[in-house]
C-alpha cells in the first residue's frame, strides 16, 4: 500500500483490532533550526488565539499538536516522537545555545524521543555543541541525542563536553525503546552531503554513514531482537530530473540495508507528502523549521513492517499553543538577547525597520531573491568600507514576510544571518571578514559558487555589491564568466582588467569566507587563489581579516563607549569585530527613510533591484 490520504481514525482502529497486526505511529519533524516562533514575523506570532495571524510553526503549537495526536494514536499502539537533526541554530535563541541549550529543553518539553546531529550543529564548533548539550542536560532529562557514525572519542579538550554526555549516555550510538509490546531500534546517522558542510567538528569523525548503519542494524535486530529498525537521517532526499523526489541517501539507507523497516529523513528541506518507498519500506521528511508535524501510522505482521497511513500537518493557528511551553520559549528568548544583542546595543523584540510587502529568499528563483540579496550584500560593503561585498544565496537563511504591520524586529533580522560565529567575539554570528583578491581571482570565486550543487540548487549563487558580472551558463564549468565591473547604481560601472595585478578589497562573512579559500584545493587548482592583505602579502590567519571596527564607515557599528584610539587587543570583544547580522541591522537603522515612529522603512527601490549577475543567453 502507498497511501496518498489519510485514512480515518475508525479505519486505523478496524486495522489494530486485526489479529496478528500491531499499530505503532511515529510523530515526526526535521530541520527545525531553533524556530521557536514559527516562520513569520515575530510580532504577528499570538500562540493562544486562533485565526489571526499566517505564521506557520511555533514550538508552543507544535509541542500542543504533538500532545494531541499523541493521545489519539495511542488508543491504537505504541508512539514514538523523532526528529532528524539540525534542531539548533537559525534564530535568535540558538545565538545563546551554549550558554542555554534551549532547542533540547524545549524538545523534552514537547515529548520527543529521540533526535540526531545535523550539520549545523556544529557550526559552534564541538566545543559549542559539547557545551549547548550540556546545559540542555543539567536542567533535566533530554532526548537521546544518537550519534551511530559520530566519533567524538578523539584526544582533544574540545570535545571534552561530548565525551561527558555519552558517558553519561545522552549521547548514544543507538538506542532501544520497549513500548506497547514492541521493542525498537534507533540509529542516528549523519550523511556525506551533510558533513562535507559541517564547518567546524574539530576533531570529531565521521564514518561511512551505510555501512555504520548496516553494523548498527543487523547487531539491533540480531543480537538485540528489535521488532522494528528506524534510521535518523541526516542525508536528505533530491529530485530526479523528471522533477520528482526519488534519488538521495536517506533512500540509499534502505537500499543498502534490507533490515531497516523505517528512514526518517532530514537535512535537504524536503516536504514530503507522501512516503517514498524502498519495497514496503518508507523513508518520510516534512520541510523545515517545524512547519509540519509528520504522523506516520505503520502496522508490523509476520515481521514486515508496513504503511498504513500518513500525512503532514500544517502547524499554524488553527492550532492553540501550549502555554507552559510559551512560557519557556519567551524565557529563552530574553536570556538569548542578554547574551548576544544587549552588547551590540539591541534587543531581540526591538523593532528595526518597516517592509509594505514581502522580501523572498526563494533559492530556486534568483530573481525574486535579488531585492533582499541585494540589501544584505550593500550592508557588508558599508559595514566594512570595501569596495565589494559578496555572499551566496544559501548564507541568507530567511526572508522577511510582511505579516499584518510590516514591522520587522531583531528577532527577524537576526534569522538573515544567523550563521557561525566569530574569531575574537565568541557570540554567535559569523565576523566579517575582509581581504585583497585580483579581477581574476574574483572571477574564479564566481566560477565556483555558479557551478551549482544539484543537491542544493541555487544555494551557491553568488550575490554582489560594487560588483557586476556577466555570464554564460552554456559555456563550460570554470569559463562562464565573461566579465566583471567595478561600481554602483549611482555612480556607473568600469571594467575589471582580468589579466592586471590590481588588489581589490572584498568583503564577506567568515563563514563564507571558510568556504572560499578551499576553492583551489576543492577544484584540484583549476580556480587558483590567495587572500591578500592590502599590501599584497598573504593573508594567512583568520585574526588578519577581521575587518576593524573603528575603520567601519557605518555609523551605528561602533558602541558609543568604545575609544577610537585605544589599541584593538585591549578593548572588548564586542568592539573588536562586526558581526554579519550586526552590519544587517546597522544598514537597516541607517535607512534615511522614517516611520512617525523613526523605524526606518525598507522599499524594493532601483538598487534593490539591481541585477548585478547578469546571465548572457
Amino acid at each position: 500500500m502507498t497511501p496518498t490520504v489519510m485514512l480515518s481514525f475508525n479505519a486505523l482502529e478496524a486495522l489494530a483490532a486485526t489479529p496478528g497486526k500491531q499499530i505503532f505511529s511515529i510523530l515526526h519533524t526535521n530541520d527545525m533550526h531553533s524556530n521557536v516562533v514559527g516562520v513569520g514575523p515575530f510580532q504577528d506570532y499570538t500562540p493562544f488565539s486562533l485565526g489571526d495571524d499566517q505564521t506557520r510553526g511555533g514550538y508552543a503549537r507544535l509541542g500542543a499538536l504533538i500532545a494531541q495526536r499523541k493521545a489519539a494514536l495511542e488508543q491504537l499502539g505504541p508512539v514514538l516522537v523523532l526528529d532528524a537533526g539540525d534542531f539548533s541554530m537559525g534564530t535568535a535563541v540558538a545565538a545563546a545555545c551554549r550558554e542555554l541549550g534551549a532547542e533540547l529543553q524545549l524538545m523534552a518539553q514537547m515529548g520527543y524521543d529521540a533526535t540526531t546531529l545535523g550539520n549545523h550543529e556544529f557550526d559552534l564548533g564541538p566545543d559549542g555543541l559539547g557545551q549547548a548539550i550540556k546545559q540542555a542536560a543539567q536542567a533535566g532529562d533530554i532526548p537521546t541525542v544518537l550519534v551511530t557514525n559520530t566519533d567524538v572519542s578523539a584526544d582533544s579538550d574540545r570535545l571534552a563536553d561530548l565525551q561527558a554526555m555519552a558517558e553519561r549516555g545522552v549521547l548514544q550510538p543507538d538506542q532501544i525503546i520497549e513500548r506497547g509490546g514492541l521493542r525498537f531500534g534507533l540509529v542516528g546517522i549523519i550523511g556525506y552531503d551533510a558533513f562535507k558542510y559541517a564547518t567546524d567538528p574539530g576533531e570529531v569523525t565521521f564514518s561511512d554513514p551505510i555501512e555504520t548503519a548496516r553494523a548498527a542494524v543487523q547487531r539491533l535486530k540480531q543480537a538485540e531482537k528489535v521488532d522494528v529498525a528506524i534510521a535518523l537521517s541526516h542525508g536528505g532526499v533530491v529530485k530526479r530530473p523528471d522533477g520528482q523526489f526519488g534519488q538521495g541517501e536517506d533512500l540509499n539507507l534502505l537500499k543498502a540495508i534490507p533490515e531497516l523497516d523505517v528512514v526518517i529523513g532530514g537535512h535537504t528541506h524536503s516536504e514530503l507528502r507522501e512516503p517514498l518507498f524502498v519495497d514496503h519500506r518508507p523513508v518520510v521528511q516534512t520541510g523545515k523549521y517545524g512547519e509540519h508535524l509528520g504522523e506516520l501510522v505503520l502496522s508490523l505482521e509476520q515481521g514486515q513492517v508496513q504503511v498504513e497511513s500518513y500525512r503532514l500537518i500544517p502547524v499554524d493557528d488553527y492550532i492553540q499553543g501550549d502555554p507552559v511551553i510559551q512560557t519557556q520559549v519567551e524565557r529563552f528568548l530574553q536570556q538569548a538577547g542578554a547574551v548576544t544583542f544587549a552588547p551590540r546595543g539591541y534587543a531581540t523584540t526591538q523593532p528595526l525597520v518597516v517592509i509594505a510587502e514581502d522580501w523572498p529568499m526563494d533559492y530556486a528563483d534568483i530573481e525574486s531573491g535579488t531585492p533582499l540579496a541585494n540589501v544584505v550584500t550593500d550592508a557588508l560593503r558599508q559595514a566594512t568600507g570595501s569596495q565589494i561585498g559578496f555572499t551566496a544565496n544559501g548564507a541568507i537563511r530567511a526572508g522577511l514576510a510582511k505579516g499584518k504591520t510590516g514591522v520587522q524586529t531583531v528577532y527577524d533580522i537576526f534569522a538573515l544571518a544567523p550563521l557561525g560565529n566569530g574569531i575574537v567575539d565568541a557570540t554567535a554570528g559569523s565576523a566579517l571578514v575582509k581581504g585583497y583578491f585580483t579581477a581574476a581571482e574574483l572571477k574564479n570565486i564566481l566560477e565556483f559558487l555558479l557551478m551549482d550543487d544539484p543537491n542544493h540548487p541555487g544555494e551557491y549563487y553568488p550575490r554582489t555589491s560594487g560588483l557586476r558580472f556577466y555570464y554564460d551558463p552554456s559555456r563550460p564549468r570554470f569559463d562562464q564568466v565573461t566579465a566583471l565591473e567595478l561600481g554602483n547604481l549611482d555612480d556607473g560601472y568600469a571594467p575589471l582588467d582580468l589579466e592586471a595585478p590590481t588588489l581589490y578589497s572584498f568583503a564577506t562573512s567568515l563563514y563564507m569566507g571558510s568556504i572560499l579559500v578551499y576553492i583551489p584545493q576543492l577544484t584540484q587548482g583549476a580556480l587558483p587563489l590567495q587572500p591578500k592583505q592590502a599590501d599584497g602579502s598573504p593573508l594567512t590567519r583568520k585574526v588578519e581579516a577581521i575587518v576593524d571596527p573603528r575603520a567601519s564607515t557605518s555609523p551605528y557599528v561602533l558602541p558609543t563607549t568604545t575609544q577610537l584610539n585605544a589599541d584593538l587587543a585591549a578593548i572588548a570583544p564586542t568592539s573588536r569585530e562586526i558581526k554579519e547580522w550586526q552590519a544587517i541591522m546597522d544598514y537597516l537603522v541607517s535607512l534615511p527613510d522614517k516611520t512617525a515612529d523613526g523605524i526606518s522603512r525598507l522599499v524594493k527601490n532601483d538598487r534593490a533591484r539591481e541585477v548585478r549577475g547578469l546571465p548572457i543567453r
